[in-house]
């Protein structure tokens, strides 16, 4: 089970206090109070955009995990496309990080491990070796040594995603950990990394922890005219008004990728130069979410068959005594799976494809193949008939 996420934060140095005298010529008091609000207004501004719940797109693509999507017409500089990943600890729910030692594809990554979300992860030498150039750790084993004030993603024994700036060397306590930075964001605070960063906008790959244990994964689309992309600030603003406490920054540019087993490649990775999908960078690693995969499918997916349908608060409804309604998909992976009808009143269901076929008066557990599809015919079990969507859920074993 994943804790609630924790934050280490190195000591700062001592500095040297300044001396008396030493500067004569001090700012108007005035001009430091705006100074200081300045952000606190933008900040605020942000919140109040991102909080516009329906101008987003929202799967649940998990157990205790959905993403949500959003194009901005204008945010920041220009417009903007955000994914967000929004992970709830569970019992069925963790963690893994992976570096296959090549440079691969964050998808290949993330389905070759059998895992239901990837992001990509920290930084590598993408002229040279390809390897990974800050901290790796791999069960329980040191790959790559940390850099001096590294900011770095731990993965604990006790299941919790701990976020740090590191000294140079090891991080013996976590059996798994990846470095990347720099942090964005702590204690609610949003970093400041000098002038010049703040006018450099990327896509940008962010992972955010939050006071009630949620994780959030962001990626930011960029180099685009949809999407320009986002400075440190920018981002570590985001994660703020998505809920977090405490933020770092992971590789970005060509390499910001998020993927899911149920959807593929969500965002609009940037190295073909196209505002598609299709422009995957390879990485050295990535940051992998397990967790019970969910398919939703709505009843406009339906094949509506039978007389007298129509639509009630967004309900598909009939009382001809042959309608049905017919669903077909592919799920991501094989093995047993549930699946319900979320209906206003009782149904039936008839899985095929399915081993064996199931009946079932309102739900069920099957098995499937990989790659074979599943038919899921609804049937109305009273005189009043409707149906708003089937829900899948993976049946994971818990170890």
């Amino acid at each position: 089970m994943i804790a609630p996420p924790r934050l280490c934060w190195g000591t700062p140095r001592d500095s040297a206090p300044a001396s008396v005298g030493a500067s004569s010529r001090r700012p108007p008091v005035l001009l430091l109070l705006l100074s200081a609000l300045a952000p606190l207004a933008a900040q605020d501004e942000v919140a109040r955009t991102l909080a516009d719940s329906p101008a987003w797109t929202l799967y649940e693509v998990g157990d205790g995990v959905r993403l949500r999507q959003r194009a901005f017409p204008r945010l920041f500089a220009g417009a903007q496309f955000l994914s967000v990943l929004e992970v709830t600890p569970g019992p069925a729910v963790r963690f893994d990080l992976e570096a296959p030692g090549v440079r691969r594809r964050t998808s290949a990554i993330g389905s070759e491990a059998g895992a239901l979300a990837a992001i990509n992860g920290g930084f590598f030498a993408i002229e040279t070796t390809g390897l990974s150039t800050g901290l790796l750790r791999l069960d329980d084993a040191l790959v790559v040594p940390a850099k001096d004030g590294q900011g770095s993603v731990g993965l604990a024994r006790d299941g919790s995603l701990v976020l740090a700036v590191r000294a140079a060397g090891d991080w013996p306590e976590m059996p798994e950990a990846l470095g990347a930075g720099p942090m964005l964001l702590v204690s609610g605070k949003v970093l400041d990394h000098g002038e010049r960063q703040r006018g450099i906008r990327h896509p940008r790959t962010a992972i955010g922890t939050c006071d009630d244990g949620r994780v959030v994964c962001l990626v930011v689309d960029g180099r685009a005219k949809e999407a320009v992309g986002m400075t440190f600030e920018e981002t570590a603003t985001v994660l703020l008004a998505l809920g977090c406490r405490d933020g770092l920054n992971l590789d970005g540019g060509g390499s910001s990728t998020m993927w899911l087993a149920t959807r593929g490649v969500c965002n609009h990775p940037c190295d073909d130069r196209k505002f598609d999908a299709a422009g995957e960078r390879r990485v050295a690693n990535a940051l992998l979410v397990h967790a019970p995969a969910v398919v939703v499918l709505d009843d406009d997916q339906a094949e509506l068959r039978g007389g007298g349908w129509q639509r009630r608060e967004g309900v598909a409804v009939s009382a001809a005594t042959d309608a049905r309604a017919v669903f077909a998909t592919t799920l991501p992976f094989a093995g047993k799976w549930r699946v319900a009808a979320l209906a206003p009143g009782p149904v039936a269901l008839l899985v095929y494809g399915a081993e064996p076929n199931a009946n079932a008066a309102s739900g069920c557990e099957f098995e499937v193949r990989a790659g074979l599809p599943v038919y899921v015919t609804v049937l109305p079990a009273a005189a009043s008939f409707g149906i708003d969507a089937l829900r899948f859920v993976q049946v994971v074993e818990r170890r």
